[in-house]
């Protein structure tokens, strides 16, 4: 008679006991390794477009295959956040067109040792956020998160309008950022540039003044490699060698000599930004019978937005009519908008009104079809008059380029002038400059003025995101079922398979 095989083996509970712990124990630490990630908002990224591998502009291959000496690269990033991965695909194709490029990636949550320590070599400030600096010798340009993206106009419009406040990005601008910093670094020379002083104009450098121009002077000396400097034309004509001559925001008459002294340096082919103010609307500057010979017409007049779906109060203006000026031709693209908080008329004259070897205008920027001014534009003539009553319903210029001796959209060349005429000289302040999309419109006339086309011609990225909503009771009901639901649900099961085996 066989000896019978018991249904109970001895130590058998001890590894069935076991195997539960041991798989609760898993499960409980790949819980709180998906709590852990929730919490520090990783994230992973895949790029779903049609053609994944990016495809660099012409001008930027040509910005990189023309460098001889060694560019290096900085990215002081947070790699957690959301444009690192389009910071990072797009620098490892500049290394890979150009054995030049050199990259550093420094994460300051993972090594702030480091990266304090390029911050005080680069002379960034302790508290400066994301920035990717190109340096070549004692040369440096420093890129900041905040110019790497476009965000979405129909977000800014419902914050505008007291809706919700989450602005997601539309676009990302890499590439026309970095490869102007290059191409500022393999040009050696500093273009020089100065502004005009003695009309009361307001602080050019002042930091903590929301009318002063701190920020756009950063904007010259850094992204556009400009040395700058204040002058005053009343004592002394311009340097022989400037480039760049810029009036923002005069509200006193200039003098004969200094209005000569313009002339003079655009009739030798000079560039010029004007910005008028509006608190000198009603002041003859002088000004206005200058840019009337260079087809430009400033009348005494403050333009409106009538229609309210573009207009946050008062007389300002949030504009997305632009011309066809290949200035504009990024933002167009981009579907930017720009904040005028207070426009004076700036009208571009009919060329059939003005000699055949006259500059000649084109609009940039205007109102809606529902703006509002008391002149008249019948014919596209500056025909103005004070008796005239509100003019509404009418498309209303406020921002006009001009150029005598090129060709539009044309390297200018020697010899021939350029202008650009904003109507409002607060557009370029420390309080608004960053305001939607002046910043890009304020270097894309630098850009256009000087000649420099790649920052013209080189568009965004778009960028895409899909995002899960849920409500502050969907997350809990989450989190209770990670925490609780989950692990509480293997305990059980291993405890009713531990009861069942022992008996």
């Amino acid at each position: 008679m066989s000896e019978e095989t018991p249904s109970f083996v001895p130590g058998r509970k001890w590894r069935v006991g076991s195997s539960v712990l041991l798989s609760s124990v898993a499960m409980f630490a790949l819980v709180v390794m998906a709590n852990y990630l929730a919490a520090t908002r990783r994230v992973w990224r895949y790029d779903f477009s049609q053609g994944q591998a990016i495809r660099l502009s012409p001008l930027t291959l040509g910005t990189l295959g023309a460098l001889t000496n060694d560019v290096r690269v900085t990215v002081l990033f947070n790699q957690g956040s959301g444009l690192y991965p389009h910071v990072d695909s797009l620098l490892r194709e500049y290394e890979g067109k150009s054995s030049h490029v050199v990259v550093q990636r420094i994460d300051p949550e993972r090594n702030p040792g480091l990266a304090r320590q390029k911050k005080v070599e680069f002379k960034l400030g302790a508290k400066s956020g994301n920035v990717v600096v190109f340096e070549s010798g004692s040369r440096i340009r420093v890129v900041p998160e905040e110019d790497l993206s476009i965000y979405n106009q129909d977000d800014i419009n419902a914050l505008v309008r007291g809706g919700h406040n989450e602005i997601r990005r539309a676009a990302f601008t890499g590439e026309v950022r970095f490869t102007s910093a290059v191409a500022a670094l393999l040009d050696g020379s500093r273009p020089h540039a100065v502004y005009l002083t003695g009309h009361g104009e307001p602080p050019w450098e002042g930091e903590n003044n929301g009318a002063g121009f701190a920020e756009f002077d950063r904007l010259l000396r850094g992204e556009k490699n400009l040395v700058v400097e204040g002058w005053n034309l009343a004592t002394n004509d311009l340097p022989a060698d400037t480039q760049l001559v810029v009036i923002a925001g005069p509200t006193s008459a200039f003098l004969p000599v200094e209005l000569l002294r313009v002339e003079s340096f655009l009739r030798r082919g000079g560039r010029l930004l004007v910005a008028l103010s509006p608190e000198a609307v009603a002041i003859p500057t002088g000004l206005e019978e200058l840019l009337l010979r260079w087809a430009v017409g400033c009348p005494p007049r403050i333009a409106g937005e009538g229609n309210k779906d573009f207009v946050r109060g008062g007389f300002d203006v949030l504009s997305k009519s632009f011309g066809t000026h290949p200035l504009m031709t990024p933002l167009r693209r981009d579907g930017s908008q720009l904040y005028f908080p207070f426009p004076r008329v700036v009208v571009p004259m009919d060329p059939r009104s003005l000699p055949a070897d006259a500059a000649r205008a084109e609009l940039l920027v205007s109102t809606s079809e529902q703006g509002l001014t008391r002149s008249d534009f019948k014919g596209g003539a500056a025909a103005f008059s004070a008796d005239l009553g509100d003019q509404k319903d009418q498309v209303i210029p406020i921002a006009v380029a001009s150029e005598k001796g090129g060709v539009s959209g044309v390297a200018a060349g020697r010899g021939a002038a350029r202008l650009v005429v904003i109507g409002d000289s607060m557009l370029l302040s420390n309080g608004v400059l960053d305001s939607v999309g002046n910043r890009d419109f304020a270097s894309l006339c630098v850009s256009w003025l000087l000649d420099r086309q790649q920052s013209l011609a080189i568009g965004p990225r778009p960028l895409r995101e899909w995002r899960l909503s849920l409500s502050q009771r969907q997350i809990n009901l989450i989190q209770w079922s990670l925490l609780g639901a989950l692990p509480g649900g293997v305990l059980l099961l291993g405890f009713v398979v531990w009861s069942r085996r022992r008996a």
